[in-house]
């Protein structure tokens, strides 16, 4: 489903900067058809300056939560590289999407944040100095141009502790990722431009065996028609980041498969699974 082509490929020395600074650019990751297909399903979901520059929401900001109205941005970025990236980052194989959410900043949005980790708003625990693998990796995704003076995230490297006045400004071409983990200090930014908006798409992953961990749960949205979607268009391998049990797990029987189907319709169109009675 995603085709990775070379520049996408993600190697130790990408990986060693994550470790060492926190967080990772990845300039124009994506591009081409790809990236104009996401595009235009993120303008679907969220409105431009020009749509609502005559009626701005009062916070110069809109919020959609998960799943968003579009099944492309529901569906997140299953791209293997970054899959692969996420299971070396948490030490673990068995891994879940930390499911996040789409914003807009708009001309006139002021920031006050003087900077802040996300681990206490999806997180039971309180952060680990030494084990990253407790807290979660994020991808925050810029399918347009941000560019100096449309709020951009704000990212601080490792070494500067919490100076977020040395932090890195994520300005950036099209199609590209911020790729950080939940202990990473960060902050949002003042819109100072007077055209345009800044759009994000983003999500996270943690490990499988952390119930502990978890922005926004996706397990009471099975009937969701978007979520529905969703899950009919992944492959089995796929379906098991959003938690749904490998092919030859006990729980697929003859009555569930036939169950499954009837909520998912065209579940089983691949073959992959098989009734265990």
């Amino acid at each position: 489903m995603y085709p990775c082509h070379p520049h996408q490929v993600i190697g130790d020395v990408q990986f060693e900067e994550l470790i060492e600074n926190g967080f990772l650019i990845l300039p124009a990751y994506i591009r081409g058809e790809e990236l104009a297909m996401l595009q235009a399903a993120q303008r679907r979901v969220l409105k431009t300056w020009d749509d609502i520059k005559d009626n701005p929401p009062e916070k110069r900001s809109a919020f959609v939560p998960y799943p968003p109205p579009d099944v492309t941005m529901a569906g997140l970025y299953r791209h293997p590289e970054l899959i692969k990236l996420g299971r070396r980052y948490l030490k673990s194989e068995a891994i879940y999407f930390r499911v996040g959410y789409m914003l807009a900043r708009y001309p006139g949005f002021v920031s006050t944040d003087t900077g802040h980790i996300d681990n206490g708003n999806n997180s039971l625990l309180p952060m680990s100095e030494t084990a990253r693998e407790y807290g979660q990796i994020g991808f925050w995704i810029h399918l347009e141009e941000v560019t100096a003076d449309q709020a951009p995230l704000r990212l601080g490297c490792n070494r500067d502790g919490r100076d977020i006045s040395k932090a890195t400004p994520f300005v950036c071409p099209p199609g590209s990722i911020a790729v950080f983990g939940n202990y990473t200090w960060h902050a949002s930014s003042t819109f100072h431009g007077s055209e345009g908006q800044r759009f994000t798409w983003g999500f996270g992953l943690g490990r499988a065996d952390h119930p502990f961990e978890g922005l926004i749960h996706y397990t009471a949205i099975g009937q969701n028609p978007i979520f529905k979607e969703v899950v009919i268009g992944c492959t089995a391998e796929e379906r098991t980041l959003f938690r749904f049990p490998l092919p030859n797990h006990p729980y697929y029987t003859r009555q569930t498969l036939a169950a499954l189907e009837t909520q998912y319709p065209g579940w089983n169109a691949l073959g992959e699974y098989r009734p265990v009675d």
